[in-house]
């Protein structure tokens, strides 16, 4: 079981700057086709601009059975965080 971190972000944010280790997966394509980019035995913790979207992803996702966690405050809080 593997833990992965996912900014669900459009490319441009991702790329600009994200937190470490997370791949990119736009919430668009997880709605569309989870079972394309996601493993139903694997964690997930998933991350947007300010933790909105991510929540109803997750909350979504977990409907389908997949492992997955909004983190609180999304990246705009993280950086607050740990970039000072």
């Amino acid at each position: 079981m593997k833990k992965i971190i996912i900014d669900i972000r459009d490319d441009v944010f991702y790329n600009s700057n994200h937190i470490p280790d997370a791949i990119n997966i736009c919430k668009e394509l997880l709605e569309l086709a989870p079972e394309r980019y996601l493993n139903k035995n694997d964690i997930y913790y998933l991350y947007c601009d300010r933790g909105i979207l991510s929540l109803e992803l997750s909350i979504f996702l977990n409907k389908k059975g997949y492992k997955t966690y909004s983190i609180p405050g999304g990246f705009k809080k993280w950086k607050e965080e740990n970039l000072k």
